[in-house]
């Protein structure tokens, strides 16, 4: 008979089943050939050297190195060339190829096929910027194109030995590294200048597992590589007939970043964060080994990667997930407008209510409110949206509110009794609007199929904020009456856009394993996700000095969010990359137990992320006081 101890290493170790790309490893053969990538042992040190080579110091790898480092990856090295560089005078200027870039530049599905620009060019201080048509070979550009700011080289990882060969290479010669899955990174932590990047978005492939029984859990799941978006869930759910949870955008890595910063989707209120759905997981630690990580096994490296914060604790090539039976969802929602709002990326549909006064649009905005306690008490999820544009010679300020109400597990009927109080009370606050049949999805992957696109605009050159509100902001009147005249001056004073996600990712939905994880504390008492979003422009042509001032007013007006709700949280992922009070707003009473692990798995400091675990121990030089990446990076 099986002791306990010994079940759960034989279950534990039929989870570790790998990927065929995770069995081809970097073994001594690879460094003998090239001692560069050789394997680092712990407990390790900081290297001597307060600051990361650069290119161009006499230290950095020359051609030579670089070229034996490509044999190591098997030809995985790519050049950390901007795809905006054929726009500008010189032998790469194509006038073709520069159309290409500026039709593509909008859209996520191309910005994700290239390894070196992120999401958020701002945060390398714009170096290359995409002009709005193809300029004249012989013309003068407006700006420049500055290579250096951008990675130096990126490694096309496709088996567990890229990564391994990188982080060897990256630690043995003291060079920044950097991760990036498909680049949805608000906050600029996956790329930094002259960095060697880790480029994990074609690391496929998926398992689907009926019965598996594992410590606590008994059910279906899912082996699921880190290189898959949210459309590639959406297939596996068709294919194998199950649910899982997933990102709300097409194109964002649902096993990156996104899950490593806790993870949300519209289930959530029914099965917790994305952090809360890992099983077990493998990946590459900064000592450049293999590892499997579970609730038995690894425990603080699998407990820390679970909301812990992306790109700080190990790069993960794959995990096993939980999955659930087919589920249905039905979504209710009206559009609601004092004019018309002008919003890239958005279009109101016809049967947009128009033409409302502004007493009571604010009504309405603070019914809707009001209703997400019992939104999120049925494991629900709200979603809202407040566009603004400003006053103009004949106009006043115009406001258009998107509101929906998703529930899973009901009929159509059934949804449309629970909104019937809510619409009720519209009508009480002076708005002419019938409670509409709600679109019903006989499962959760209709819901959101988009094979192929359309990708979402980026939201590159705008800054932002967060707050996780709990539900004592709701529920306690003064506290409600104080958070609806923060919101509504952010909205209409400040000028800002205002967005919710609502739900309650309790530790009870969380379940085991995922109750005990890294998720900062707060998340699991928040009912109302909120963002607040800045228009302004924070890139090219924008001085130093103007974009300072652009976020301190920003700032002024996110302040109150913080101030009416202490303890609370704000969510990583989506933040203020200067967040005030950064460690207890994105990591909460786990800080301390993150920087032990950090300090265990990565004594050497390879993995860095602004705003991770242990950054305040560095700064980015070059920057002039904005939170730019596009510096050197060293230790203070």
């Amino acid at each position: 008979m099986l002791s306990l101890v010994s079940l759960v290493f034989f279950t534990s170790s039929a989870l570790a089943h790998n990927f065929p790309w995770e069995g081809v490893q970097l073994v001594g053969a690879d460094v003998t050939a090239n001692p560069d990538v050789a394997f680092a042992k712990l407990p390790g040190k900081l290297p001597k050297a307060k600051c990361k080579l650069f290119p161009g110091d006499a230290a950095w790898p020359n051609t030579a190195k670089w070229s034996t480092f490509n044999s190591s990856v098997g030809g995985a090295l790519i050049k950390g060339i901007p795809p905006a560089i054929v726009c500008y005078p010189g032998p790469a200027f194509d006038e073709a190829k520069c159309q290409a870039v500026i039709t593509g530049t909008p859209n996520s599905f191309w910005l994700m096929q290239d390894p070196i620009i992120p999401y958020e060019q701002q945060w390398l201080g714009s170096p290359c910027p995409v002009p709005k048509t193809v300029p004249a070979s012989d013309s003068v550009p407006q700006y420049s194109c500055n290579i250096t700011s951008f990675p130096a080289y990126a490694v096309n990882a496709t088996t567990v030995k890229h990564v391994q060969a990188a982080v060897n290479f990256a630690r043995n010669n003291n060079i920044r590294l950097v991760i990036k899955n498909t680049g949805h990174d608000f906050l600029g932590r996956n790329t930094g200048g002259g960095a060697l990047l880790v480029w994990t978005h074609y690391l496929k492939g998926s398992e689907y597992l009926p019965n598996l029984k594992f410590g606590k859990y008994n059910g279906q799941a899912v082996k699921v590589a880190a290189g898959i978006m949210q459309f590639e869930i959406q297939q596996i759910m068709e294919k194998e007939g199950i649910t899982m949870l997933a990102p709300g955008s097409t194109t964002v890595g649902a096993y990156g970043g996104y899950l490593q910063g806790g993870g949300f989707g519209i289930l959530s209120g029914r099965y917790g964060l994305m952090s809360d759905q890992v099983l077990s997981l493998e990946a590459v630690t900064a000592d450049g080994r293999f590892v499997h990580a579970d609730p038995y096994e690894n425990e603080d490296l699998f407990w820390a990667l679970r909301g812990g914060g992306p790109g700080n604790f190990a790069i993960a090539t794959s995990y096993v997930v939980k999955a659930y039976p087919p589920i249905s969802l039905t979504t209710t929602q009206i559009n609601l407008e004092t004019g018309f709002v002008n919003q890239a990326g958005f279009k109101a549909p016809a049967s947009t209510i128009r033409g409302i006064n502004d007493t009571v649009f604010w009504k309405i905005f603070e019914e809707f409110m009001a209703d997400i306690p019992r939104i999120t008490e049925v494991g629900g999820y709200g979603w809202n949206w407040v566009y603004t544009n400003p006053p103009n010679a004949t106009e006043p300020r115009r406001f258009h509110h998107v509101l929906q109400i998703n529930l899973s597990n009901r009929t159509a009927a059934e949804a449309k009794t629970f909104a019937e109080p809510l619409f009720q009370r519209f009508q009480a606050a002076g708005l002419n609007v019938t409670n509409p049949e709600p679109t019903f999805y006989a499962t959760y992957a209709k819901q959101a199929f988009r094979p192929a696109g359309p990708g979402e605009v980026s939201t590159n050159g705008r800054r932002f904020g967060s707050r996780e509100f709990p539900r004592v902001n709701f529920s306690n009147p003064t506290k409600f009456r104080a958070l609806m005249d923060i919101l509504k001056r952010f909205v209409a004073e400040g000028g800002y856009h205002y967005h919710s996600v609502d739900y309650s990712p309790t530790v009870e939905v969380a379940g085991w394993p995922g109750k005990t994880s890294a998720v900062n504390p707060a998340m699991r008492n928040e009912v109302s996700h909120s963002t607040g979003f800045d228009d302004n422009y924070y890139g090219e042509g924008v001085s130093v000095a103007q974009q300072k001032a652009m976020h301190n007013r920003l700032d002024s007006y996110l302040q109150p969010w913080r101030d009416v709700s202490p303890g609370a949280g704000a969510y990583m992922n989506e933040a203020d990359v200067s967040e005030p009070n950064w460690k207890q707003s994105f990591y909460g009473a786990n800080y301390g137990r993150l920087l032990r692990i950090k300090d265990d798995v990565d004594p050497w400091g390879l993995f860095y992320a602004i705003t991770g675990v242990g950054s305040d121990r560095y700064t980015v030089l070059g920057t002039e006081g904005l939170p730019n990446q596009q510096g050197r990076l060293c230790r203070i």
